[in-house]
């Protein structure tokens, strides 16, 4: 436990009154806490009138760092806070002359690059900010611009080819997008990012928009880890609440610090939005920002704890994968006594990871809980708090959560204290609802709380223990299955770098349990031998695994979580090629798994090779149909 501050935490964005815990080391010192209602708590309107009053507080401190390589010794291109204030404010007035409206979206299609920043709170002064995923396909993108009713799209130039290219593919999608703005060289009919903010620099707004926190101030589509994206509905209040809530857990001293947060998630996300950028804001801190690829471009991780040395890094935010990399950089001789702590929440951290990094830096990796739906944290480590490893930490104040048994209606009851259940979130960090209606249906299974789809139980000290993904239970004929134990088990074995369980169709089980697993380096062990130690290991003779497969590596999404569609729909695959090769044992079959608005999934099965390849297509259909009908999707054959 961290030993009690000096003085309590002083944040002008979070009120303080009579008889408040000096910090947050229990649950009694929320309840305490939230004695006061969050209206009166957290004063701050919306980010915009965050980033403003602490430009007049600081006016010459440096609000943003960026290295151009992500590498130590880059040359640090440096923005006060007064200058970063200008730049959000000349991007305002940019959309504002290109016709935007306030329920209008500008579309963000950028790496790491710091006018994704500008671009982003320029966008809630003028409209709605709508940053999208740079990794997914034009089709994609134009789906997500088209809901979220973009009429301008801010992207990179020619110098990053492939981004760019999907930027012009996503106009010729989407007729809505009017303008397209490129930072660099773009072509004919685009607009040259820093000339026309040139123009706008240095003038005061040129429009009156008066907020009162309740406007739409971002679209966030969702990671889609669990299927398509959703695009979430964020308010200017609940972006400004939610950092504020993460700010009472951290050290109390944070402001008189300065805190120094390194960046490398991408700005995409609402993790590195809100924990990172924002949280830097709120603090009165510097954002140094690690190169336009972030933790993806190898040279951050190799060049990563010289550049904690140099900066004075005080916090960052990472995921599992993140964190393993960084701990196989050799950290001797180098000062990290900067760095207060780090945060991770996308994934389970395992334990070991925990204290090897602990060892190696001196810093503690507290975990936490949130989502696109929470606008970014529900549950935090409190930095003076107990550290109970394997937990995601306590609720966050005025965060509420409840594990419930869900029924057809709703909620059948509440869980006692330790047992398992469906975890519900309600608070004024919550999301009011989805922008398209039909995501909404089942979301609220009670009024005013929104259902996670994650499962966990709360302890008598108000920790929560994540224990897996409601859609992503196994049911082997009947019994479910917590993939979380067959995963936990391999993860064990010294040769596991991670490991992802998910169920398979099966014609008898309706599921079985299968693996996937990605190796440590220089690792031997075989499928086979893995099989064996998680029939050894696994607790549940039902969940053993029927299958190990070993890949590469695991697919991820942008900040690190495991992307389990892909590996379901290859598990879908390999579940109907064994079934039609054999019900017709004289055909080779190629199967892909596709998104399906209608059905969900689709299993699209063509013949390639074997006899079958000159056989009566009718004929086949009608042989392998009865052991494909029963796998429980739907199926199409093609020569």
């Amino acid at each position: 436990m961290k030993p009690s501050p000096a003085r309590p935490n002083v944040n002008p964005f979070i009120a303080s009154f009579p008889g408040d815990p000096d910090c947050i080391r229990t649950l009694a010192d929320i309840q305490a806490l939230e004695r006061i209602p969050p209206e009166r708590r957290f004063p701050c309107i919306s980010p915009l009138h965050a980033i403003a009053a602490i430009t007049e507080q600081y006016p010459g401190a440096t609000a943003l760092t960026f290295l151009r390589g992500g590498r130590a010794d880059d040359e640090p291109q440096c923005w006060t806070y007064t200058q970063y204030m200008q730049e959000i404010t000349a991007a305002g007035n940019l959309f504002h002359s290109l016709g935007l409206n306030y329920d209008e979206s500008v579309a963000l299609l950028l790496p790491n690059v710091p006018e994704i920043l500008f671009g982003f709170w320029g966008a809630q002064m003028a409209g709605i900010a709508a940053p999208i995923n740079t990794a997914l396909g034009s089709e994609q993108i134009a789906d997500i611009a088209r809901e979220a009713d973009a009429r301008i799209l801010v992207t990179v130039g020619s110098d990053y080819p492939e981004i760019f290219t999907k930027a012009l593919d996503v106009q010729r999608h989407y007729s809505g997008i009017k303008h397209v703005i490129t930072v660099g060289k773009g072509t004919a009919g685009t607009i040259d990012w820093r000339e026309a903010v040139g123009q706008q620099r240095g003038k005061n707004l040129t429009f009156d928009r008066s907020l009162t926190g309740t406007e739409t101030a971002a679209y966030m589509h969702t990671g889609g880890t669990t299927g398509a994206p959703k695009i979430a509905r964020h308010t200017h209040r609940a972006e400004s609440v939610n950092v504020g809530q993460m700010a009472m857990t951290g050290p109390c001293e944070a402001l008189r610090s300065r805190p120094v947060i390194l960046c490398g998630l991408p700005l995409f996300h609402v993790n590195a939005l809100f924990c990172s950028a924002l949280s830097a804001i709120i603090n009165g801190g510097e954002l140094l920002l690690a190169g336009p690829e972030g933790f993806r471009a190898k040279s951050l991780t190799t060049d990563f704890w010289p550049l904690v040395e140099r900066y004075r890094v005080s916090f960052f935010s990472g995921v599992p994968t993140i964190f393993a990399g960084l701990l196989d950089q050799s950290t001797d001789e180098l000062d990290l006594s900067s760095l207060s702590h780090c945060s991770s929440g996308a994934s389970s951290m395992p334990m070991t990871l925990l204290r090897a990094f602990r060892e190696s830096t001196g810093a503690d990796i507290l975990e936490g809980y949130g989502m696109t739906e929470t606008t970014v944290c529900a549950t935090a480590h409190a930095y003076h708090g107990e550290r109970k490893i394997g937990s995601v930490g306590m609720r966050l104040p005025y965060q509420l959560i409840r594990a419930v048994v869900l029924d057809e209606q709703g909620v059948e009851r509440d869980c006692d204290t330790n047992e398992i259940g469906v975890l519900l979130l309600s608070g004024p960090n919550v999301i009011s609802g989805y922008k398209k209606a039909s995501a909404n249906v089942g979301a609220w299974p009670d009024i005013g709380w929104f259902n996670s789809g994650d499962m966990g139980r709360i302890d008598t000290d108000g920790y929560l223990w994540l224990t897996g993904r409601m859609k992503d239970v196994i049911i082997r004929g009947g019994h479910n299955i917590n993939p979380v134990i067959i995963e936990d088990a391999l993860m064990k074995h010294a040769d596991v770098e991670f490991a992802a369980a998910l169920g398979k169709p099966d014609a008898y089980a309706g599921e079985i349990p299968i693996a996937y697993v990605q190796l440590r380096l220089d690792a031997s062990v075989t499928s086979t031998q893995l099989k064996s130690y998680a029939r050894k290991h696994v607790r549940e003779r039902a969940a053993a695994p029927v299958d190990v497969i070993i890949l590469e590596t695991l697919p991820k999404t942008a900040v690190g979580k495991i992307y389990k569609p892909e590996l379901k729909a290859d598990a879908i695959a390999r579940a109907y090629r064994e079934a039609a090769e054999t019900a017709y044992p004289d055909g080779d079959f190629l199967v892909d798994v596709l998104n399906d608005d209608v059905h969900g999934l689709k299993v699209m099965i063509k013949i390639i090779g074997g006899e079958a390849i000159s056989g009566d297509l009718d004929m086949i259909q009608k042989r392998v149909a009865g052991r494909l009908d029963i796998l429980g999707y739907v199926w199409a054959l093609s020569l």
